[in-house]
């Protein structure tokens, strides 16, 4: 699956933390979230980035370490 099409299907169930404050782009914010492909789970970390522009992917690999999902 592409890295786009796993971002577009990211649900609430599927996010572990944020807002974190973004240094690269100030006054937005990144916000980490967990998807289990191909029975490993990937870390993904976007950033909203400018107003009115694209989301950011900032990270997008196997999780190094366990997380934490709130609305699971």
């Amino acid at each position: 699956m592409e890295r786009r099409k796993v971002i577009e299907t990211l649900k609430s169930e599927d996010y572990s933390e944020g807002p974190i404050p973004d240094q690269n782009f100030v006054g937005s914010d990144l916000w980490v979230f967990g998807k289990t492909l191909k029975n490993k789970k990937v870390y993904i970390k976007i950033s909203m980035g400018y107003k009115n522009k694209s989301t950011i992917c900032i990270s997008f690999h196997i999780a190094e370490f366990p997380m934490k999902y709130p609305f699971k």
